[in-house]
């Protein structure tokens, strides 16, 4: 919260984005003071001003997360559907997305490129398959390949 609450600020004080206080630049730049630059540039606000500028960070954060929950609540399922594609697809690129978001289902996934070039079935023998290592766990190593 801190982040965004100071970006709203910055918006205001500094980049002129507020229609209430203008293009005007307000507030006094401690911080800047404190990093070594601008050092006779210190200027102070009055209090009114001080009040305009949390009145207007405060309405452009409510604004903001007014906005971002009519999003998602009016997107719910469209969201529901994205991530279920995810759970079984791991990964969506911009095309996968636009068909979801367009209603329409996202084609097959294709078998893994070493069953295609073989022209064998997709399944592992037994032999191909070691029983005692576990799969790797997320984020591990893979297993070394043979020879190494």
């Amino acid at each position: 919260m801190l982040f965004r609450s100071g970006l709203a600020r910055r918006m205001v004080t500094e980049f002129g984005m507020s229609e209430k206080i203008g293009i005007m630049a307000v507030g006094d730049r401690e911080q800047e003071i404190f990093l070594g630059r601008e050092f006779a540039h210190k200027r102070e606000v009055s209090e009114r001003t001080a009040e305009m500028v949390d009145d207007e960070v405060k309405r452009m954060l409510d604004e903001a997360f007014e906005e971002a929950t009519t999003i998602l609540t009016d997107n719910q399922n469209l969201l529901e559907v994205i991530a279920q594609a995810l759970l079984e697809r791991e990964t969506l690129d911009g095309e996968d997305l636009d068909l979801l978001i367009t209603g329409k289902e996202l084609p097959p996934l294709a078998p893994p490129p070493e069953a295609k070039s073989s022209g064998k079935s997709s399944e592992p023998r037994k032999s191909e398959t070691p029983a005692t290592k576990p799969p790797p766990i997320l984020g591990a190593p893979g297993a070394e390949p043979a020879g190494a």
